[in-house]
């Protein structure tokens, strides 16, 4: 004896099926090889070294990413403005506040008023000497990373990474036009 319903269910799975692989087939778009996309490469990177070393920072020295980020750009150019920290740190306006806070809280940071209505930052002897230990293990963790790359290798990724965020500073709102991926699968 043959169950209807099931053999009603299964003829409609398969339809759905069907139907959904002769929709995806129709629309013909490109499809993205999450391997050759560049910009999700580089993000899944970037994620992977930021929860590494976030993770790392917190354990070892009690700051956040952002905290280092903030040590990093001070001790570079110390008695800056928020905007610019902003801008050096790569960090948006609310994170840097929030983090200043805390930093002068722990006496890492001391502000000052300038000449207008912002506050120019610096780091304390306590900030410099705690920048300069988490310094050494920023390097040290860089090296672990780059361990594989030859010399010549490292200074490649460096030089390509820096025209990378060249071209992605360059990236506006505007549709592209046709892409050298699309042009070159049209032209086989």
């Amino acid at each position: 004896m043959v169950d209807r319903q099931t053999t009603k269910t299964k003829r409609a799975e398969t339809s759905r099926t069907t139907e959904s692989t002769a929709a995806a087939k129709a629309s013909a778009g490109p499809v993205i090889a999450a391997d050759r996309y560049v910009p999700g490469l580089v993000r899944a990177v970037a994620n992977k070294l930021e929860g590494g070393a976030s993770r790392f920072y917190r354990k070892h020295y009690t700051i956040g990413l952002s905290e280092w980020h903030i040590l990093v750009a001070l001790a570079a150019d110390p008695w800056i403005t928020s905007p610019i920290l902003c801008k050096n740190a790569g960090l948006d306006k609310a994170a840097v506040s929030r983090s200043l806070a805390r930093m002068e809280e722990q006496g890492l940071v001391l502000s000052r008023d300038t000449s207008g209505r912002s506050r120019a930052t610096a780091l304390t002897a306590k900030g410099r000497r705690l920048h300069d230990r988490i310094a050494q293990a920023a390097i040290a963790r860089e090296e672990q990373l780059l361990a594989e790359f030859s010399p010549k290798q490292v200074d490649m990724l460096i030089s390509l990474l820096t025209s990378l965020s060249k071209a992605a500073a360059g990236l506006t709102d505007a549709a592209p036009k046709g892409t050298r991926r699309t042009k070159a699968a049209a032209s086989e």
